[in-house]
């Protein structure tokens, strides 16, 4: 059994696995869609998110893409998926709605679109209940049946929360205008607890590193750790001119970033990014980042799933 981690590319939708060493490997080519959007895993699967035609693909293990749910409706972008009560959920774009997977051909509506949010960008289950979070930064809880509920409104100047995580019992979010980190008071609102100066403009990802809640940035492509109170610390800077770090993973005990030039990050734990697999071949974006086990059947050695 290996631990490995994986990611979603773009422009041609790839999934990559790195040599834990200093390279990315393919491990399914571009089925259709442009983008993979989110990767997560399920029953010794891993599944992504595409972007151009909304569907949900799942690795065979092996070296291809298979597609288990076609576009539904007009909904071309699976911006986000989370894993909920052993079921895959995405979040749509353009309508903004929340859509189940059926387990093996297709997705199934269970949240329309609520205002005029157009955009789900992040999922996180928080407290058994699934909450969604995108345009104009509002907080969407799923009332589990049939529609979404909002638990916080837009915050001041907030154009999007592109990102969500659950920190010492708490809903954070990451914001899209000023760099924003915002706390969910747990009933009606978001709290602004850090914001950044004006060469950020988005926290695209969140992670939770020993015991301490990251924000991952554009345009600037820097690591920032929140002081538990009501500000971001830098702790790692720009590497070559890298814009931004798309997604954050936690692997093998180390934080890993995704990022623009299809390249993938460590922290050093200390102060800086270290480069550790460049690009591969066409792809400019690491979308996505998710962890799993890689199992080896011992009567086939070819064969793997993850989990």
């Amino acid at each position: 059994m290996a631990n490995k981690i994986y990611g979603g590319t773009y422009p041609n939708g790839k999934l990559y696995q790195w040599n834990d060493v200093d390279a990315w490997i393919e491990k399914a080519p571009k089925l259709n869609s442009t983008r993979i959007y989110d990767l997560v895993t399920l029953n010794n699967k891993v599944y992504g998110g595409t972007y151009w035609y909304g569907q949900l693909v799942e690795w065979n293990g092996v070296d291809a893409w298979v597609e288990v749910a076609p576009k539904l409706g007009i909904e071309n972008r699976i911006r986000s998926l989370a894993v909920f009560n052993g079921k895959i959920y995405g979040g749509t774009y353009p309508s903004g709605k929340l859509y189940e997977w059926n387990g093996s051909n297709a997705w199934i509506e269970v949240a329309p679109k609520l205002g005029g949010v157009t955009e789900i960008d992040a999922l996180v289950v928080f407290n058994n209940k699934l909450y969604g979070a995108g345009e104009e930064g509002r907080l969407y809880q799923w009332n589990g049946t049939n529609a979404w509920i909002e638990v916080a409104p837009q915050p001041e100047d907030e154009l999007f929360v592109l990102s969500l995580a659950v920190f010492n019992g708490k809903i954070y979010g990451g914001g899209y205008w000023y760099g924003k980190l915002y706390e969910w008071n747990g009933t009606n609102a978001w709290i602004e607890v850090a914001s950044l100066s004006e060469d950020v403009a988005e926290i695209n990802a969140l992670a939770v590193y020993n015991n301490k809640l990251y924000g991952a940035s554009y345009p600037s492509g820097k690591l920032y750790e929140w002081n538990g109170s009501n500000a971001w610390i830098e702790v790692a800077p720009q590497l070559g001119g890298i814009t931004t770090i798309y997604d954050l993973a936690v692997y093998n005990n180390k934080l890993y970033g995704g990022c623009s030039g299809g390249k993938l990050y460590k922290w050093n734990d200390i102060d800086a990014w270290i480069e550790v697999a460049p690009q591969l071949e066409a792809e400019t974006q690491i979308w996505s980042l998710v962890v799993a086990d890689i199992v080896v059947s011992v009567e086939d050695e070819d064969f793997a799933f993850v989990t």
